[in-house]
């Protein structure tokens, strides 16, 4: 299968990673994980992202992290989409020659993170050279201008690669707001890109603009919403489709009222909770919530069905 074959669709977790109390990973916790996903339609990851809290791993741990997803994906799983994106060239080179050796489907990237670029062509050239390590893997920029601070409109890098060839490149993962930008890529050279959409709370939106595919951090235990979503949205029940798009964004204020709504310590709580799988703490410095605000927040999640809309 040539690279431009590749397609994906639906759901795609970015996952988090389990974690024992001392900070180490807790990679045997991955073989239940991929089922919990598996049951709510959930096929597809997003792996060492930032839910990932990829940043804050070593290269051996991000690379025995990529091997337990492939290995404990396989046969279950469609598609394991590793990050390989940091501060450093080289690095990401390093971990796209790993992926690809270990079986990925595809690898995603932000830019270099502190020596940022700022413009298209020069986010297609960092693209270039990272693709050329991985030669027969599908290659897609992570764009998240929120954390990764590099403002570029996408589309800008789209023409870019009209002139600066990236023969692995597939698409984006666009994690942001800008629905202008988003649509453009969308039909750009004729709708060949993959643009996977990134933001949980406006899928619908992106259904409406012709997303197919989209990666999202509370796919990892609210999948079954948002399938529920997609299918009546195909179905044309709009109304229904609008009632699960409205019931995630009420669960997702609930977080956002105790913080930044992607809180990885309060996401490895719910994750925790609905799953029965212990995913630990973050990585300093993202912390663990003290058990009487953890207890208000169930308390809130319960009072809008939100563990009812999950099962």
């Amino acid at each position: 299968m040539s690279v431009m074959d590749f397609q994906i669709d639906g759901l795609v977790a970015a996952p988090f990673t389990p974690m024992k109390d001392n900070g180490d990973l807790n990679l045997p916790l991955i073989d239940p994980y991929v089922d919990y996903l598996v049951a709510q339609g959930v096929l597809n990851t997003f792996v060492c992202g930032s839910t990932g809290e990829g940043a804050s791993l070593s290269m051996a741990e991000r690379k025995s992290l990529a091997e337990k997803w492939v290995s404990a994906g396989k046969g279950k799983l469609t598609n394991v989409i590793v990050h390989v994106g940091g501060c450093s060239i080289t690095d990401s080179q390093e971990l796209a020659r790993h992926a690809e050796s270990i079986g990925a489907q595809a690898i995603a990237t932000l830019p270099t993170c502190v020596f940022r670029p700022t413009t298209g062509k020069q986010v297609a050239e960092q693209l270039q050279i990272i693709g050329a390590a991985a030669p027969s893997l599908p290659l897609f920029f992570y764009h998240l201008p929120d954390m990764s601070k590099v403002y570029i409109m996408v589309e800008d890098l789209l023409d870019a690669l009209e002139t600066v060839k990236v023969p692995t490149f597939r698409g984006c993962k666009y994690t942001d707001y800008n629905m202008l930008d988003y649509g453009r890529c969308l039909v750009h050279s004729n709708g060949k890109y993959i643009m996977m959409y990134g933001r949980d709370e406006q899928g619908l939106c992106a259904l409406v603009m012709g997303a197919t595919s989209f990666v999202g951090s509370t796919f990892n235990y609210a999948g079954k919403i948002y399938n529920r979503m997609r299918t009546a949205y195909d179905n044309g029940d709009l109304e229904a489709a609008r009632k699960e798009q409205l019931l995630s964004q009420l669960f997702l204020k609930i977080l956002c009222d105790h913080g930044p709504g992607m809180d990885i310590g309060l996401n490895k709580y719910l994750m925790t909770m609905t799953s029965g799988i212990d995913f630990g703490p973050p990585r300093p410095p993202m912390q663990r919530r003290s058990e009487e605000e953890l207890a208000k927040i169930k308390a809130k999640l319960q009072a809008c069905g939100f563990f009812e809309a999950v099962k």
